[in-house]
């Protein structure tokens, strides 16, 4: 019973370092068209933040006006923190997408799942590039 204790509390624990804090937000300058899920987003400014009490979503809120967009993250990680804020997006057949969201400071990021256009597009085009777009924190 001690042993699914720990187990647990280190779970927890764990899911808690890797989630991004609530509120905290990345800003880039994203030069392309480019698509959360299956919405269009045009090129511009956009924040990224963490939603809801469980950061199971994000939302991609243009500073020019264009709308929002929540969208159902998963979290990544990576070996140690890392120093620069980032969003990494997938070019495939021309068409770009949003893939992964990255804090400065932190080792664990945010990773939106593939659409259904992505994964179309890739099975008939040559694999995914990644494009990474440099963001800074947000305040």
């Amino acid at each position: 019973m001690k042993f699914y204790r720990s187990a647990l509390l280190g779970l927890a624990l764990a899911a808690a370092a890797a989630a991004p804090a609530h509120g905290q937000s990345v800003r880039a300058n994203v030069p392309f068209d480019f698509l959360v899920g299956n919405q269009v987003l045009p090129a511009g400014e956009y924040v990224v933040s963490s939603e809801g009490s469980g950061n199971t979503s994000i939302s991609i809120r243009s500073t020019e006006g264009h709308g929002t967009v929540l969208a159902v993250a998963l979290t990544c990680a990576e070996a140690s923190p890392t120093a620069k804020s980032r969003l990494i997006f997938h070019a495939v057949g021309g068409r770009y997408f949003l893939s992964q969201v990255w804090a400065s400071g932190r080792a664990s990021g945010r990773q939106l799942p593939k659409s259904q256009a992505e994964t179309e597009l890739a099975k008939a085009q040559q694999p995914a590039k990644d494009l990474v777009i440099a963001a800074r924190l947000a305040r």
